[in-house]
């Protein structure tokens, strides 16, 4: 199959400019003529080729979003929220009914990953009800939503040269609905693979990440957290970059030893989006940002995050305790 070119034309009138008169100095009038044919030339820009996501390593993401990878402890040990009887259930089901040769392809994957991300999800928002009612306030925190099939796009620049990176997240959680101006209010992105293949999407996943980071940072939004997931839906690495743009990742946790943990670092993750939503942002007040982020608590202990100090500090609280202010 023969290439296509590129047809280029020059404007016939624009040519005769250059042959009104008989020039002066022919030499200086030949390259008069050659410098603005040039011009003509540079003008004409060669499309900017696409860059996939996918094709991305970490570093290589984090050098296209001027990404510093720090050492961290990144979410600790904690598996303060029980894991609902019917999401347990419902993996049950699915490992039963899936035939074990095909339990390593990716649509296996997302088929667990959807039961775990949809009731996370599902059980905050619920919770987001109780402390609306609770508050007596509309606002405070913000519902969110999921999204599947986001498109990500943006001009880039890699080893010197001009790209235009361009992909679709697997899942995404908005705190209001998706517009083509509200790419900065992605909070959490999921990125799904194969069987055995989580960590081989961490660039991919960063690379979405700093879509969205370095978005709020060109809107001068003060909180330009974001939060990523990689998954096989058998492990799971959570990424986060802060706002001063450096990149950390939690160790790998498996869901067959670390199932309470991943699930309660999904809900912690989802809670904080809600209160860090721009209908949120922040709960100023500690007293009422306590009573709020009580409401989401277990019967064992309550927990509330600090996120505006770019970690996830945990503060324990007396829940029979009733003045809470500080």
């Amino acid at each position: 199959m023969s290439g296509q070119k590129r047809k280029r034309s020059v404007n016939l009138e624009d040519l005769k400019t250059f042959f009104k008169s008989d020039p002066i100095d022919h030499k200086k009038a030949w390259e008069d003529l050659r410098d603005r044919v040039l011009q003509i030339d540079r003008s004409i820009q060669a499309p900017i080729q696409t860059l996939a996501p996918s094709s991305l390593s970490l570093p290589e993401a984090e050098e296209i979003f001027s990404l510093t990878s720090i050492t961290d402890v990144l979410w600790a040990e904690d598996s303060s929220i029980d894991i609902p009887v019917y999401l347990l259930e419902a993996i049950d089901r699915i490992v039963t009914i899936t035939s074990p040769t095909h339990r390593s392809n990716k649509a296996y994957s997302r088929t667990v990953i959807d039961q775990i991300v949809i009731s996370a999800l599902y059980e905050e928002n619920q919770s987001t009800l109780s402390v609306k009612e609770k508050e007596k306030s509309p606002s405070e925190p913000a519902k969110l939503e999921l999204q599947h099939e986001v498109q990500f796009s943006k001009q880039v620049t890699l080893r010197g040269q001009p790209r235009m990176l361009n992909g679709f997240c697997d899942y995404t959680i908005f705190y209001e609905p998706r517009t083509q101006s509200a790419l900065a209010t992605n909070i959490i992105i999921v990125e799904a693979k194969k069987a055995y293949a989580t960590d081989t999407c961490l660039g991919q996943l960063a690379a979405y990440m700093g879509v969205v980071h370095t978005s709020r940072k060109e809107e001068n939004r003060e909180n330009r957290v974001v939060y990523g997931v990689a998954s096989d839906g058998l492990s799971f690495r959570f990424l986060r970059i802060d706002n001063e743009s450096n990149i950390t990742r939690s160790r790998l946790l498996e869901w067959h030893l670390d199932s309470a943990q991943i699930y309660s670092i999904f809900r912690q993750l989802i809670r904080l989006a809600a209160l860090q939503s721009p209908s949120s942002s922040p709960i100023k007040d500690p007293g009422k940002r306590a009573r709020v982020v009580a409401s989401f608590g277990s019967p064992e202990r309550v927990k509330h995050f600090l996120y505006d100090l770019n970690t996830l500090n945990l503060i324990e609280e007396d829940e029979e305790t009733e003045d809470v202010s500080l």
